[in-house]
């Protein structure tokens, strides 16, 4: 699990998707995650607010032969919860897999 704020990509190396949305991507605030993108349409229909801390997990499913990692929202996490969460999620991580440094 892990708590990301998101912001809404303004790249051209995204695409929208078939309703016009462009996809959000999350900066983590803490515990470990393996990707932070979320489909443009599902953020707003899951009523979620760009710059809010959510706690987040990634599920991992296989898409036309091949595992996608998807980033799915549990809660939104209050200004009270935020300190006690992020010490015990520990420090903020992304480890994208095949990812070069």
């Amino acid at each position: 699990m892990f708590i990301a704020k998101f912001q809404e990509v303004n790249s051209t190396k995204f695409e929208s998707d078939k309703n016009g949305n462009m996809p959000y991507i999350g900066e983590v605030l803490a515990g470990r995650a393996t990707g932070t993108i979320i489909n443009g349409t599902m953020f707003q229909r899951e009523g979620l607010i760009t710059n809010k801390a959510y706690l987040c997990r990634n599920v991992t499913e296989e898409y036309e032969g091949t595992d996608q990692v998807r980033t799915s929202v549990i809660s939104e996490v209050s200004l009270l919860e935020l300190k006690p969460l992020m010490d015990q999620l520990g420090s903020a991580s992304l480890e994208i897999e095949g990812a070069v440094e």
